[in-house]
């Protein structure tokens, strides 16, 4: 976990104190890890993270919109070394549109789950370049926002 700037933690014993004199119940602004929770925007089924992620790679390929899954890790070799493989905090999809245009989805759990910090950078980052970072919790979502691309 990485650990939370002076700044970060004074704002949060400010945010106490208020609490606290206002007769309220204390509340942290955010996670402690920096992360943030995602929930769908519209109803999806509630589905592990595993089969969404087949669920919209298999959409995506039968809608003719080239994707691939990306991941990312380390491992250790025989000899003891170790290394990393893939893009730090780069979407579970990664493609791009007919148009040129990159795309990048992350995955969650039907319910929900969270985005973490480099994940929330990340994005920022993608789409700060015109690229379309999604998150996606189930297929009707996924046709929520790139339904009007098939038109």
């Amino acid at each position: 976990m990485k650990k939370r700037s002076r700044k970060k933690i004074y704002e949060d014993y400010s945010d106490a104190i208020k609490a606290m004199r206002d007769g309220q119940p204390v509340k942290r602004q955010g996670a402690k890890d920096g992360s943030i929770p995602t929930q769908p925007i519209v109803p999806v089924p509630n589905l592990l993270e595993s089969v969404v992620l087949k669920q919209c790679l298999v959409w995506l390929k039968a809608h003719g919109i080239f994707a691939s899954r990306h991941d990312s890790g380390s491992f250790q070799n025989d000899r003891g070394q170790w290394g990393t493989y893939g893009i730090k905090n780069a979407g579970d999809i990664v493609g791009l549109f007919a148009t040129g245009q990159h795309f990048e989805i992350e995955v969650k759990r039907g319910s929900g789950g969270r985005l973490s910090e480099g994940q929330q950078k990340r994005m920022q980052d993608i789409r700060n370049r015109n690229g379309m970072y999604l998150v996606i919790h189930g297929i009707p979502e996924l046709e929520h926002y790139l339904g009007h691309m098939l038109l």
